[in-house]
């Protein structure tokens, strides 16, 4: 799986701000470093290095229909 580019996928508007522990930000972003599709020389962002992870997830735990199931319902999110 391949990250795009910020100029290539649609950037989202930050809307909340979440409280997050320096702990758990840095074991994200450590993350990054074990994820296929990424070298250690690419910085991610917090967000881009979580939205991976959970492209990853879905992509790798979830069946079919739950996967389109997900997929649905993250639409429906974004309208």
């Amino acid at each position: 799986m391949a990250v795009t580019s910020k100029s290539a996928k649609q950037v989202a508007k930050v809307t909340t701000t979440q409280r997050i522990t320096f702990a758990t930000k840095e074991e994200v972003k450590l993350l990054a470093y074990f994820i296929d599709g990424t070298n250690d020389k690419q910085k991610l962002a917090f967000n881009d290095t979580v939205e991976l992870l959970a492209d990853l997830y879905v992509k790798n735990n979830l069946n079919d229909r739950q996967r389109e199931l997900f997929k649905d319902m993250l639409e429906e999110k974004r309208i």
